[in-house]
């Protein structure tokens, strides 16, 4: 079942793996989001340093520096069973709750089976938390612990957000980008920056009455999910903006969970969605022609060891997951604009040997 661990995490030594394990259920004590309300990225972003070859003072000296930012999980107050867990779905208080639930659930039934079970009732939700409900699930699935599942799927469960209808209906293109860059000549878009989350500007634009037919506007086939990674990967390379960043790690968990989803079709469909609530939510930027996105493929001059390297020691959660994502999509794919983008990502970030700071990003 948990096919990732062996492809990503297979190099580390034995004592980063067991610093990965015991940092990891030391976090667990912890709510799902930080002191200030923001997503807790601990978790991923220990998994996604050790993936990227960080030795044990690494692991254990981030942790250290991130715990700071943590509160403390909450006692759950309401029994939730598999008649009424859906109430809970999209209910942050709700977390300590669903943790509760999905851990006697996985107990009792098995992780595959608690997966099956669920997923397809939080699929249309993918968009919560500015992607981080199904990234922390995502990389909970590769740490390879039933209990850390379990706190992925609650806070997949608690951030789930819903965006609209994901009835079929009059499909025009089987291109995201296509589309994409339709709804973007559409005057009526624009900046949402009063707005501070990134899944309240998503929100935001979701509501919009123009937006409710975006998801049926989409035709799915089997090539849907490399379409909708590539048209992440597009609009990050176009712009470097944090929201578009999200665009593409959260596509690339997406892809993890679809063996466990019975509709895919329904996935996809909720990701493309997603997708272009992100995408609009940023004023629908242009994006970069071929040619340009060639030029700055060719304009690389980190070694790509230089910049896993990086990455793996960096400060910022946000670099780490980034690359890590990139590094095993340009593996997958072999498309070079992945490594582009994460050259970038480490070329800019200045949080690298410094104390780390309170986050003040907005997810």
């Amino acid at each position: 079942m948990f096919w990732t661990i062996a492809r990503t995490l297979h190099s580390m030594t034995t004592a980063s793996r067991v610093e990965l394990n015991e940092v990891l259920d030391e976090e667990l004590i912890y709510d799902a989001t930080t002191k200030s309300g923001l997503t807790n990225h601990l978790p991923m972003a220990l998994v996604a340093k050790a993936g990227l070859g960080a030795g044990s003072d690494e692991l254990r000296r981030f942790a250290k520096a991130y715990r700071s930012r943590l509160a403390p999980l909450q006692v759950p107050h309401d029994r939730l069973t598999n008649v009424t867990w859906q109430r809970a779905i999209g209910e942050a208080d709700a977390y300590p709750d669903l943790l509760a639930y999905f851990n006697r659930e996985v107990t009792t039934n098995g992780l595959d089976a608690t997966l099956r079970a669920h997923l397809d009732q939080l699929v249309e939700g993918v968009s919560g938390a500015g992607f981080h409900g199904v990234i922390r699930l995502a990389y909970a699935l590769e740490s390879d612990a039933p209990e850390r599942v379990s706190a992925g799927l609650a806070y997949f469960g608690a951030t789930a957000m819903k965006l609209g209808p994901l009835e079929k209906g009059p499909a025009t293109s089987e291109s995201p980008e296509e589309l994409l860059q339709s709804l973007a000549t559409d005057t009526r878009w624009g900046s949402m920056e009063s707005v501070r989350m990134i899944s309240g500007r998503m929100s935001l634009v979701a509501s919009q009455p123009e937006f409710v037919h975006v998801a049926s506007s989409l035709l799915v086939d089997e090539f849907t999910p490399r379409r909708l990674a590539d048209a992440a990967l597009k609009i990050y390379a176009s712009t470097n903006d944090f929201t578009a960043l999200h665009g593409v790690t959260g596509l690339e968990a997406i892809s993890y969970l679809r063996p466990f989803v019975n509709d895919v079709e329904r996935l996809d469909r909720a990701s493309y969605q997603a997708l272009a609530a992100a995408y609009l939510s940023m004023g629908a930027p242009p994006l970069w022609s071929n040619d340009r996105l060639d030029e700055m493929v060719a304009s690389r001059e980190i070694d790509d060891a230089l910049v896993t390297s990086r990455a793996a020691n960096s400060n910022d959660e946000h670099v780490a997951k980034l690359v890590y994502t990139a590094t095993r999509r340009a593996e997958e794919t072999g498309d070079p604009l992945y490594r582009t983008v994460a050259e970038r990502a480490v070329r800019g970030d200045d949080s690298i040997d410094r104390s780390l700071p309170e986050s003040d990003q907005l997810c």
